[in-house]
């Protein structure tokens, strides 16, 4: 499992770098690394939502932290990569309604994963069905999915400034990782485990998945807004404030005409 996920982040590496030289941003190197080392915080959030990694896994400290979930980090952020490397000159274009397509098939995958990560082994739940009948990896894939749809929102806004700039979305996905999984993700983990009653069990799991709907709705909107403004700008490169002052500052003034 370790070598077929150490090829693959690989592969996503190397792409990810011929991605960003065309591009000329390293937005999306910095993504893919970052969310590797983001994913060493998973064992925490596995911890609050009954996550348990197979003993057989390869672990860099004790066990719990396993080789996979830093090797397999890059799996969270793949689909916003993918979004915004063939839709981020004509997002627009798709509309609200088709964002959500795009937002379903990005559930998707994230189902999938989580159901094969189960099947093959890799982890299993302490609790396979939640409060209502949900299942914990349908309820799993709408977090992950919140996390991408606002990765996604983010390249948007990232891509077209300096390299410096550019660097200050590394913190941010960490903090990305915090709001989704232990501050939206709360109410049902705090009920599941601090009550255990099965009827506010379900209630805190429907203020989280509204929670997921409204924060989804809420990156959206600001998706479109953010290609509306690139749109209506013809094309030009965002400029820094700091190198605009920079630029003003150094400005040679215009002699006077006689």
């Amino acid at each position: 499992m370790e070598i077929i996920l150490f090829l693959l982040a690989a592969i996503v590496i190397i792409l990810c770098v011929f991605v960003g030289l065309s591009a000329r941003s390293p937005l999306f190197v910095c993504v893919a690394v970052t969310a590797m080392f983001s994913g060493l915080f998973s064992p925490l959030w596995h911890w609050l939502y009954g996550i348990v990694y197979t003993s057989e896994l390869v672990y860099l400290v004790g066990h719990t932290l396993p080789l996979v979930a830093f090797l397999g980090g890059w799996v969270m952020v793949l689909p916003a990569i993918i979004i915004f490397a063939t839709l981020r000159h004509n997002l627009v274009d798709i509309g609200y309604f088709g964002i959500w397509g795009i937002v379903g098939g990005v559930f998707l995958f994230f189902w999938s994963v989580e159901g094969l990560g189960a099947q093959f082994g890799v982890w299993s739940y302490d609790n396979e069905i939640t409060a209502l009948g949900i299942p914990v990896t349908f309820y799993l894939a709408l977090l992950h999915t919140l996390c991408a749809i606002i990765v996604l929102r983010m390249m948007f806004e990232y891509w077209r400034v300096s390299v410096v700039t550019t660097l200050q979305i590394i913190p941010v996905i960490f903090g990305l990782q915090i709001f989704c999984y232990a501050v939206i993700g709360a109410p049902f983990y705090a009920m599941s485990l601090l009550t255990g009653a099965s009827g506010l069990t379900a209630f805190g799991l429907i203020c989280s998945i509204l929670l997921v709907f409204w924060g989804i709705h809420i990156a959206i909107t600001s998706l479109l807004q953010i290609q509306f403004n690139t749109n209506n700008t013809a094309g030009m490169p965002i400029i820094d404030l700091a190198v605009l002052e920079e630029l003003t500052r150094h400005q040679q003034p215009t002699p006077p005409q006689e």
